[in-house]
Formats: structure tokens, sequence, C-alpha cells
């Protein structure tokens, strides 16, 4: 039975480990069912740390439009292992685009929304330089 709702839960968006052991705990599932159904889950592919973290990376640039540093913390709540951040990070997010959303941000909201959303603050005042060249 918890097997069975751990699989729909899964199988309905990407989950951290974190939040499967959550949802098992809140289930009721003692700590030996859980360990159970948690290594079923990773051996049949519902649960798989590396590609939730790339989702996560993904959806969250591209929908959120938010910075490395807000998804990198986003993904430490979610208790995500740091290598799988960062591997996440190099791969999804493209230097082009993330420069592009920056320049966006900055042109239609400024450099406070810009920091807020989790861009690095020496590229954000870069960016803000490169517009403004008189600015020191």
């Amino acid at each position: 039975m918890i097997y069975t709702k751990m699989t729909r839960y899964c199988a309905y968006q990407e989950r951290s480990k974190a939040e499967v052991r959550q949802k098992l705990r809140l289930l009721g599932a003692d700590s030996g069912t859980a360990e159970t159904v948690m290594h079923r889950l990773e051996e049949e592919g519902y649960i798989d740390e590396a590609r939730f973290a790339g989702a996560y990376v993904r959806g969250k640039f591209r929908i959120n439009g938010w910075g490395r540093l807000k998804i990198k913390n986003g993904l430490r709540a979610k208790g995500v292992d740091e290598k799988l951040i960062a591997e996440a990070l190099r791969e999804e997010l493209n230097e082009d685009l993330y420069l592009e959303r920056l320049r966006e941000i900055l042109s239609a909201k400024g450099m406070q929304t810009a920091l807020w959303r989790g861009f690095e603050p020496e590229l954000v005042r870069a960016e803000v330089k490169n517009e403004n060249p008189d600015r020191s």
C-alpha cells in the first residue's frame, strides 16, 4: 500500500530523497519499511537524485528566473549532495542564456531584483558596469 502511494508520488514529479523520506514519515512508515521502500524506488528509477537536481535547476532557471545562488540554496534545502548540485548547475545552465536572463532582469527590474533572485553579486555588478560605462 505505501509502496504504491510512493510510486505515484514519485511519478507525478521528480522528488529528492529527503522529500520521499518525509512523505514516508507522514504516511506512518517505520524506519525499516521506509528504507525498503526507498531502496526499491531507487532501484526501479522512481528516485534519482541527479535527475531531480537537473530538473530543479532547469525549472527554477527557466520558469522562475532564479540565479545560481538561489538554485544552489534551494537544492541544499532539499538535501541534495554538493557534488550533484555543482554537476547539475554546470550541465543545465548555459552561460550565454544565463547572462541573457540576467540582462533582461537588470533592464526590466533592476539590480536588487537580480540579487534577490540569486544572481552572483560580482556578476550583477559587472553587468551593471558594462551597461553604464560612466558609472564607477
